[in-house]
């Protein structure tokens, strides 16, 4: 190799027949020389990773440590940037995203680099596969397998967009590989809230149920289900100062979070109960005549395994694979999991909702009867001071928060609708009933007023359905004899 020009480093060819090189850059924090290694099978690959080097530290974004791949890079991002930063429904959204799709799909590539090095037609390709791959799901003992949605494809777009551009302002990445492509199409759905009749079936049936304060306050404030469920009795103000007007104070939300292991060896801490074989199938009839045969297909003397699962209506869980770690719900000293409370979702969320005459009634109603539980139970209720409890005054699931809305759409008469749909009703009829889109904003909390202006083209049909019953219930439905020309004859009914 040649002699290398005035303050570059030298290549030499070593012992084991590959070229190196040792950059020096700077010092480290205990003051000694901050060298860095290259090394290659030609002179000419060390000499342009070298190149890469200095060319990094000219723009002063230093060396990555340990960071190369797509899948060290969003482990890293995913732990160390997202996890202490954002909500924690987003880190789990990313997990998911990161584990089954970037990093399968994605993960070996490099960030940068001359050799392996992510390019844009790899995120093609991942598209593409994601578009193609189906989703297997199982509804009430029944499993559909559809083309996984759009929308997983665009949060993925975005999330790695997000990540890369992370990448970029620390030197980690020359570029963005996300702003080389278009981003995957994607159509966003309608806002699926209630009609106006099925508001009012729901309402008439609501006030039926002991929770009737909790079902009218989501159908005519719209709050989001943890900020519902996070109400405390003390930002309750039923009965307030003169001059002042009943208010709720939404102040914190409860959300469910997953389990962590307090122990020092999370693998012998749940050793037996990891998951090491498949589901049994179900038995089946093998003799000829099954009607003349034992009525339980397990107790036939000809007995054959079935297909499927004798245990799952949902597809079985996966096996754990060598050393697992999870299972932190059955550590005896299992941290950090279960119904926490915690922050609202943005600082626009943070808010006064003003009570309405009726759910003042209904929110009275609901302490008494509250009270009278505490009374009853003694030692046994646990005094929270929350507004929306269980039978027994502990937090509410938002799953078991759910099935009881499920359950009183079904007694409606009401087609099936996610609890969400609430909130959309609210601010559906706030439009319909004439409010400013300001006002809509500060009731639902939303950051941006382009959020509540989807409520604006969802609620021409509800004023629709207004007018029209407030028309057929003008003059006995004989209206429309006004619009007869004059002189015309009216032909009596029947």
């Amino acid at each position: 190799m040649p002699r290398q020009p005035n303050r570059r480093p030298s290549i030499y060819l070593g012992s084991d027949g590959l070229y190196h090189c040792w950059v020096t850059l700077g010092t480290k924090p205990n003051g000694k020389p901050d060298r860095k290694h290259r090394k290659g099978r030609t002179a000419t690959e060390v000499a342009a990773k070298v190149d890469e080097l200095l060319e990094r530290a000219k723009r002063g974004h230093g060396v990555p440590q340990k960071i190369e791949t797509v899948e060290q890079w969003l482990t890293h991002w995913l732990e160390h940037v997202i996890k202490p930063r954002r909500a924690y429904g987003t880190y789990t959204a990313y997990r998911a995203l990161i584990n089954n799709y970037a990093i399968p799909h994605i993960g070996a590539w490099k960030l940068d680099g001359n050799n392996r090095r992510l390019e844009p037609e790899h995120l093609d390709a991942m598209y593409t596969a994601m578009a193609a791959t189906k989703v297997v799901r199982g509804s009430r003992g029944k499993d559909r397998a559809p083309l996984m949605a759009a929308a997983t494809i665009h949060k993925t777009h975005r999330m790695l967009s997000v990540a890369f551009k992370a990448a970029v302002r620390r030197g980690k990445a020359a570029r963005n590989v996300c702003d080389l492509i278009d981003p995957p199409s994607y159509r966003a759905k309608k806002v699926a809230a209630l009609t106006l009749a099925e508001t009012e079936a729901v309402i008439r049936e609501a006030l039926q149920d002991e929770m009737a304060a909790r079902w009218l306050l989501g159908l005519l404030m719209g709050p989001r289900q943890g900020e519902t469920l996070g109400i405390r009795w003390p930002r309750v103000h039923l009965d307030p100062p003169a001059g002042e007007e009943p208010c709720v104070e939404l102040e914190t939300q409860l959300q469910r979070r997953a389990w962590q292991h307090g122990c020092d060896d999370p693998v012998a801490c749940t050793e037996g109960k990891h998951r090491t074989e498949a589901c049994r199938p179900p038995w089946e009839h093998g003799c000829k005549s099954p009607a003349a045969c034992r009525p339980r297909p397990h107790l036939c003397p000809s007995r054959c395994p079935g297909k499927g699962c004798a245990r799952h209506t949902r597809p079985c869980p996966p096996l754990c694979p060598p050393g697992c770690t999870g299972h932190a719900r059955r550590c005896p000293r299992r941290v950090g999991g279960g119904i926490v409370e915690v922050d609202l979702k943005t600082e626009k969320s943070v808010r006064p909702l003003a009570l309405p005459a009726v759910l003042v009634e209904l929110l009275r109603r609901h302490r008494e009867r509250q009270q009278q539980q505490f009374r009853t139970l003694g030692l046994e209720w646990a005094a929270e001071g929350l507004v929306f409890t269980s039978p027994w005054g502990r937090r509410l699931d938002a799953g078991q928060d759910h099935q009881a809305w499920e359950a009183l759409l079904c007694r409606a008469g009401v087609a099936d609708a996610k609890l969400h749909a609430a909130r959309h009703t609210a601010g559906t009829m706030l439009i319909a009933s004439g409010a400013d889109i300001s006002v809509v904003q500060e009731v639902l909390g939303h950051t941006q007023i382009s959020t509540s202006r989807i409520y604006v083209d969802v609620a021409k049909k509800t004023q629709r359905e207004a007018v029209d019953r407030a028309v057929s219930a003008l003059m006995d439905g004989n209206l429309a004899a006004l619009l007869q020309p004059k002189g015309a004859t009216q032909t009596p009914p029947g």
